[in-house]
C-alpha cells in the first residue's frame, strides 16, 4: 500500500470516530431539551430521555469498538 493509501486510511478512521463523537453530542443536545420539559413535570419528556439515553448507551459502545478497531488496524499496518 502507497504511503498515500495509509494516510487515506489513517484519517478515514478519524473522520468515522468523530462522526460518531457528533452524532452523541447531538443526541445529547436533543436530549437536554426534554430533560427541562421533563423537570418542568412533563412525564413524557422523561420516557423520551430515557430512550435517548439508551441510544446513547449503544452510540458509545459503538464508538468505543470503533476506536478499538481503529487502532488495532494502525498496529498492524
Amino acid at each position: 500500500m502507497g504511503s498515500f493509501m495509509l494516510i487515506q486510511e489513517k484519517n478515514k478512521g478519524a473522520i468515522m470516530t468523530n462522526n460518531k463523537l457528533t452524532e452523541i453530542v447531538e443526541l445529547l443536545t436533543e436530549a437536554q431539551e426534554d430533560c427541562v420539559k421533563f423537570d418542568k413535570g412533563n412525564a413524557t419528556a422523561g420516557t423520551r430521555v430515557r430512550k435517548t439515553a439508551q441510544e446513547v448507551i449503544h452510540a458509545l459502545k459503538d464508538l468505543r469498538k470503533l476506536v478499538q478497531e481503529t487502532k488495532n488496524e494502525r498496529k498492524t499496518n
